[in-house]
């Protein structure tokens, strides 16, 4: 990618010249050990390969030391080891034809909620073929309670194993991958930022480089620049891309948002391939678009369609059915946990137990949300006094509220706030239909005043308990990213992604990043 106009600076975070950017993305090889592009790709599917034997190897363990699959004594277990010899290499052609191998290479917030529902059906389809198996060689009877328990210990093995790996694997120096980010300055920083956000994928940002650097940014948007990427530099001089890829150690190219392609077009993006290096594509109608489109093929040629955007009937009884169904269960079992917090707050300062406070809901209906009181009661009335202290800026005006160790929250309402235990009495809220337990952000009035134009369409489902921004960060994102995850969550809705978002929300809050 040529960029013909001389480099302008941004301080500290630019560099100038081709040659200091080459040196500057260069360096980045010196962060991890070497090995190669590719060590990290072949690395975790080696250990996942070896993590699955080992989760088969220990559920067959278990079920022997119970009595074995056949629930008789221990005199079976040499064709119980040739039958596990034999269903070992079945289950890792099948994980590879599951894509359970290569995933964790292509997306970096890859984890276990994402693997749930193909390694049911991959555990499912496994126990009847070692149960077929079993029955055409005629070796000996199996217990239906012993292979039902066989599978169950699978599938928890499976996941737990997996996450482990993963979390070890991610620890090390390999796993780190490295990135550029193309594109408009602008465009690349915030980019940048979103994925500095998150040091748990292991990407790390080297440098952004400005594809319109010939266009002056102005005063105000180099400083946004600056905010953004932080000590990243930018390059915005006459770099081929290419050569900043064949002289570095990078292995990720994120192309932002109105980045031009690169000189040649499609044939000169395909051959950025040769560095093997992994590519990603962020459109420029994404964000209108806000959908998962649903990718065909006509005669060789791509095809992305775009789904309906509003939520059938039937949809929404589902949702609400599981909604009712779930709220049902949850009260029932937390009745102790919240009768702990409410005595909690009540004896810890004065005021009421529970916090009410006036939220836009589905279609624009005004409800009162419930919350744990985590503040002293004479909280609004200091609001003013803690504005500046906003770190998303705007005070009291513009964008969310939120204030790092907010001199108003009183000692068990740290607490309640850090695990999310004050949010729990919007339970009521889900069983009375005002909100739903995943979904958008329920936003007080003065927030939803900002939402304009398509960003409205977030009121085509109810608040949510939980949801996108709950698991991205909560407070740390800012009030225009939160906007565009909400419209994300509508337009893409499903049932399942709904209960991968509630296994989600566990982790998070077990994190307690972004809960203030």
């Amino acid at each position: 990618m040529s960029i013909q106009v001389p480099a302008e600076h941004l301080g500290d975070a630019t560099v100038g010249s081709p040659g200091l950017a080459l040196a500057a993305v260069s360096a980045a090889g010196d962060r991890r050990t070497s090995g190669g592009k590719r060590r990290r790709e072949s690395t975790i599917r080696r250990l996942l390969v070896v993590t699955d034997a080992l989760a088969l190897t220990l559920a067959y363990a278990v079920i022997e030391v119970a009595g074995g699959l056949h629930g008789g004594t221990t005199g079976w277990i040499l064709p119980d080891i040739t039958l596990l010899g034999f269903g070992i290499p079945v289950w890792i052609l099948l994980a590879h034809a599951h894509n359970l191998y290569h995933a964790d290479s292509r997306k970096a917030d890859h984890g276990w909620t994402e693997e749930l529902a193909p390694i049911l059906q991959l555990a499912t389809v496994w126990s009847w073929i070692i149960l077929l198996g079993i029955s055409a060689t005629g070796i000996r009877p199996v217990t239906l309670p012993k292979l039902a328990l066989f599978w169950a210990l699978i599938i928890v093995l499976l996941l737990a194993l997996r996450s482990a790996t993963r979390v070890v694997a991610r620890r090390r120096p390999w796993y780190l991958q490295t990135a550029l980010v193309v594109g408009p300055a602008l465009e690349a920083a915030a980019v940048a930022r979103r994925v500095r956000r998150h040091p748990e994928y292991r990407i790390d940002v080297v440098a952004c480089v400005d594809t319109e650097c010939g266009i002056p940014l102005g005063h105000a948007a180099e400083q946004d620049v600056a905010r953004m990427i932080g000590p990243i530099p930018l390059i915005r001089g006459d770099v081929e891309l290419a050569q900043l890829l064949g002289d570095s150690d990078v292995d990720r190219v994120i192309f932002a948002p109105g980045a031009k392609e690169p000189r040649g077009g499609a044939e000169a993006l395909c051959a950025l391939s040769g560095f093997e290096i992994h590519i990603d594509l962020i459109p420029s109608w994404s964000e209108v678009v806000g959908r998962r489109l649903e990718f065909h093929e006509l005669e060789g040629m791509p095809l992305l369609s775009v789904p309906r955007t509003e939520m059938r009937r039937s949809d929404q009884r589902r949702k609400r059915a599981f909604d009712v169904l779930l709220t049902s269960l949850a009260l029932l079992v937390l009745s102790p946990v919240l009768a702990l917090c409410a005595l909690a707050v009540k004896l810890d300062s004065e005021g009421p137990v529970l916090f009410r406070q006036r939220r836009v809901g589905r279609n624009n209906r005004r409800f009162e949300v419930l919350k744990f009181r985590s503040m002293w009661s004479d909280a609004d009335a200091r609001k003013e006094q803690v504005a500046a202290l906003n770190f998303h800026g705007g005070g009291n005006v513009h964008g969310m509220f939120k204030v790092r160790e907010d001199p108003r929250v009183t000692r068990v309402g740290r607490f309640l706030r850090r695990t999310s235990l004050d949010e729990l009495p919007q339970l009521v809220n889900v069983l009375k239909g005002d909100m739903s337990i995943v979904g958008p952000r329920p936003l007080i009035e003065n927030e939803d005043r900002q939402v304009e134009g398509r960003f409205r369409q977030r009121l085509a489902s109810s608040p949510g308990l939980t949801g996108l921004w709950q698991i991205h960060g909560r407070s740390e994102i800012p009030f225009e990213e939160m906007v565009t995850l909400d419209c994300f969550y509508v337009m893409n809705w499903s049932l399942w992604g709904d209960v991968k978002l509630i296994l989600r929300t566990v982790h998070a809050v077990l994190l307690g990043r972004g809960a203030y």
